[in-house]
């Protein structure tokens, strides 16, 4: 374990091996290490010491905080003064390896004894898993927009590194949060299964072209002569391809999430790929401004990536239109008040 000869040591802990217990010696108190739950505490009332700079006057061990007409037993609970008279952080101990129920359960309870000691923070361990809090007193049931990256230092809730840190921490952690909470729509869900079904459908096309390019070469030659096109032409008849059959089998197939109440009809699947496909053109014009000319173009050997790479760049933004063509069409109508009548 570490840090534990050292804190033996330095007098903080005392390991009997005959009874196999612990005794934290700043407060002379004595668990049984045959507990798997008083392991991980060990560990964690060391950490607090030597990772984070708390005195071990500061911190005590199986504290009884009264609730209501209840009294409990916190696991540790670390104090701005060595008289206990401060707390300033809760933490809640679970043995290795508990399930989420059981750790989510762990955390409340944290909040709990914060809420009655007026705790600062909350730390929730296991031994591997770890989650950190703020307690922010108007919103004691905040669990998301209060999450730290690590134990606050001693006395140093204000400090400001610390608080740097943890703005830094929360505004990465805010698109991953955000996404997760978008995931959570039916439009954003189905338009995965659209940009599944895109990809797949292009994949297959691009297998098509590569396989027959030497034909395609020569056709597009004459074009590029006669009319100037340039090969990111391919890259557009493919990737309308794809889009008009994507759409089309979302109102043939039951399994797909239709984009309207019923099959959609051919003027509405072309005009649905024709909006799908605007940020195509500027993937293709960004695309074709890179490498996509004849010298550069017929001598380079023909692979996946080259149609492929520009499909995946603009897969997001055409996740994002997806969703919002779903959601639009999905839109329940609001009752006129004749539908208010009949429905009454």
């Amino acid at each position: 374990m570490k840090w534990l000869s050292k804190a033996k040591k330095d007098r903080v802990v005392f390991i009997n091996k005959k009874t196999n217990e612990v005794t934290y010696l700043p407060h002379a108190k004595t668990r049984s290490l045959n507990n798997p739950e008083e392991q991980v505490q060990l560990e964690t009332f060391l950490s607090l010491i030597y990772d984070h700079g708390y005195p071990a006057e500061n911190i005590r061990v199986c504290v009884p905080v009264k609730m209501g007409s209840a009294t409990k037993e916190a696991d540790i609970i670390t104090y701005s003064d060595p008289e206990g008279f401060q707390p300033f952080m809760i933490v809640e101990c679970k043995k290795k390896g508990v399930p989420d129920s059981v750790f989510k359960g762990a955390i409340d309870q944290g909040f709990s004894y914060a809420s009655a000691t007026l705790a600062k923070f909350v730390w929730t361990t296991d031994g591997h898993k770890n989650a950190y809090h703020e307690v922010l007193n108007d919103r004691i049931g905040e669990r998301k927009n209060n999450v730290i990256p690590s134990p606050p230092p001693f006395q140093g809730g204000n400090n400001f590194g610390f608080k740097l840190k943890t703005n830094l921490f929360r505004l990465m952690k805010a698109p991953a949060r955000l996404l997760g909470e978008l995931i959570k729509f039916p439009s954003v869900q189905n338009a995965f299964i659209y940009i599944g079904i895109l990809l797949t459908i292009m994949t297959l096309l691009t297998k098509v072209a590569l396989s027959n390019m030497n034909s395609i070469l020569k056709v597009s030659n004459k074009l590029w002569m006669e009319y100037g096109m340039d090969f990111s032409w391919i890259y557009y008849a493919l990737a309308f391809m794809a889009l008009l059959m994507t759409v089309s089998l979302g109102g043939i197939l039951s399994f797909i999430p239709n984009m309207g109440k019923k099959a959609l009809k051919k003027k509405q699947i072309v005009f649905l790929s024709i909006f799908l496909f605007i940020p195509v053109w500027f993937a293709g014009s960004e695309f074709a401004k890179a490498w996509w000319n004849w010298e550069h173009y017929t001598n380079m050997k023909h692979e996946m990536w080259m149609f492929m790479g520009p499909q995946l760049a603009i897969a997001p933004i055409q996740l994002v239109l997806f969703a919002l063509i779903l959601a639009i069409s999905n839109k329940k109508p609001k009752p006129t008040p004749q539908r208010k009548r009949l429905a009454r």
